[in-house]
Order: structure tokens, then sequence, then C-alpha cells
């Protein structure tokens, strides 16, 4: 073999040991190198409100992310842009998105290293309905690049592809939730879900391109858009083969509180397939971390497993609003630890 061949073949070997952590699905559950993982997660979206390329501090994330595996969770959501308000991406009042800043990219390479040396997977929220709200600085020309086919390309290229490029290798690069709760788009903000639905198309079709990160689509609604029962499934890989070619989710990532349970029921209460969530991994990606009302913690975790639920990430472990912290829904990682241990993998 040529010293060019020894590299080459170093370089494949390395790749396939980098990623050998990696989460992937088969059918509707996780593996990782061929065992089964349950997402046991947490919600850790802010520490400051935009840390990454402002007031980031790399020791706090770090003790967190400690706090974290010590309490047996193995992967946390994490909003990398909170509302566009600071430059990282940056966007023009016409709604074409500019490159986040080096500052941005060097906090972001901090957080994936803190990840790595703890054991603890990342999903990355990308933009959140947030980033659309009236009254936030930007809304307008984040509400322009929703509405524009090459405002949504110039997102993909010049935001989207160079993090899943850069964060590749790093095999807890979990997922990509392509925006927070980006339902409320159409469902309260005058968007079109169309819209909205080829943003979600061409992110998932760059991250699968230039990664092996998964894709899901956090849906502040539940089981509202994800299933015939209710309101459709604009997630399928129909509804999204549709607007990019290829396009799919890797999975369904339902939000609930319990304002949500006399519309579209409790994962606590109703299994994926009770819902209409069929063919694909469902996780709980948001859900307070005091409890449901009438369930502890525990129960929580206890039924989301018995339902068929793929994961549990409750909101947040750090008290970002009252829903609670780790402190609160640590017994209910714990237990799962204890009853299925081999199932959390850090």
């Amino acid at each position: 073999m040529t010293m060019k061949s020894l590299l080459s073949f170093g370089a494949a070997a390395l790749a396939l040991v980098v990623n050998g952590q990696q989460i992937s699905v088969s059918g509707t559950q996780f593996r990782v190198n061929g065992h089964r993982i349950w997402i046991s997660g947490a919600n850790t979206p802010w520490q400051h409100w935009n840390d990454f390329g402002g007031n980031f501090d790399a020791a706090w994330w770090r003790s967190q992310l400690h706090a974290l595996h010590e309490n047996h969770v193995n992967a946390t959501r994490v909003w990398i842009s909170c509302n566009g308000d600071n430059p990282s991406p940056g966007i023009l009042p016409d709604g074409s998105v500019l490159p986040p800043t080096p500052k941005f990219w060097a906090d972001l390479d901090q957080l994936f290293q803190a990840a790595k040396a703890e054991h603890v997977y990342l999903m990355l929220a990308m933009i959140s309905f947030d980033h659309t709200k009236k009254g936030n600085k930007n809304a307008d020309a984040w509400q322009n690049m929703q509405r524009s086919a090459s405002n949504r390309a110039s997102y993909v290229s010049q935001y989207v592809v160079p993090l899943a490029r850069r964060y590749a290798s790093n095999p807890y690069f979990f997922a990509v939730d392509v925006g927070n709760e980006l339902d409320w788009h159409w469902d309260n903000q005058g968007m079109k879900q169309a819209d909205t639905v080829d943003l979600i198309a061409r992110v998932a079709n760059a991250v699968h391109k230039n990664s092996h990160a998964l894709v899901c689509q956090g849906m502040g609604t539940a089981a509202k858009y994800l299933s015939a029962k209710y309101k459709g499934d604009c997630l399928s890989d129909a509804s999204l083969g549709s607007a990019q070619p290829g396009a799919h989710v890797d999975f369904y990532n339902i939000h609930y509180y319990d304002w949500v349970r006399q519309w579209f029921s409790s994962p606590f209460e109703q299994s994926p397939e009770e819902m209409g969530i069929i063919g694909k991994p469902a996780l709980v990606g948001e859900a307070p971390s005091k409890g449901s009302a009438g369930e502890s913690i525990e129960a929580n975790y206890r039924n989301a497993f018995t339902k068929g639920w793929q994961g549990f990430m409750p909101w947040t472990s750090n008290g970002v609003d009252n829903n609670g912290t780790l402190k609160d829904f640590a017994p209910g990682s714990n237990w799962f630890f204890k009853a299925h241990g081999d199932l959390v993998g850090n």
C-alpha cells in the first residue's frame, strides 16, 4: 500500500472511529453502535439570551453539561440563536442572510468541546419563532427571509451548511432542530405554511448532505400538524419532498404543556401511534421540569417510556422560567437510569 493509500485509509478509519458514537435511527428507535439509546435529555436553551457570539461563558456551559452528565442526562437542546437581534447569523433588511461572526463560531466550538468531554449529545435549535415575532428588532427582516425562496437559500448557504460541515466530525452532534416551534409562523404570525415547510426541507437536505446529524422540527402545538388525526402531517416525507426532493426529518419532536391536553392529549397518556404519529422515532422535546398536572416528574418519565416515546427532554435544566430546573427533574432522570441504565449510554 502506498503512503497516499495509507493516509487515505487512516483518514477513513478515523472518520469511522469519530462517528462511532453518533446517534442514528433504526425504525422507530434511536441507536448508537447498534445498541438502542433512549434520549434521557434536557433543555439548556441559553444562559444569557443570544449567548453565542455574545456574552458566552464557557465555564458555565461546561459546568452545566457536567451536572447533566452526573444526573444521567445524555442530551440537551440549545438555542444557538434566540431571536435574531444579534449578528449571528446576520440579516439585511431585505431578508438575505449573512454569516455568523467569528466569535459565534469560537463560542460554539467551545460548546461542542464541552459536550464531547462530558458525553452529552447536542440538539441545536437554529432559530426560533421569536425571530419573526413582531416587536423584535429584526422581525421584519426575518419575515422577509421566510417569505423569499432566494433568502431561504441564503440562510442555508450562509448558516446551515457551514455549521453542519464544521461539526460533522463531532460524535456528540446529535441533531438539528430546524427552529423552535416554527408552526407558530402560520398559526399566529400570518406567514405561509408552505414557506416554512420549504425552509425545513432546505435545512434538512443541507444537514443530511454535509454531516451525520439527524434533523427534526420541534412543534409547539404538539401533534396538531403531525397527524392525519388532527391537521395533517406537514413534516411527512411526501410533504417535505414535494418542497425539496429527498427532504425528510429523521424523527418527530413534540412540545407539551398542560394547555395542550384538552386539544391534542398528553404524551404521558397516549402513545405516538395513538396520536397518529407513525413511522419514525418520536420524542417529547419540551415539557415542564416540574412534571405535568396531576403527575410527578418520575411518572412522566415512566409513562413516556411505557407509551413508546423515544425520549423526554424537560424544560429546562437551568430555570430560565418557572417550569423548573435540573433539581426538579433529576429524580426522573435518575429513576430512569436505575430502571433502564443500559439505554442511557453516557
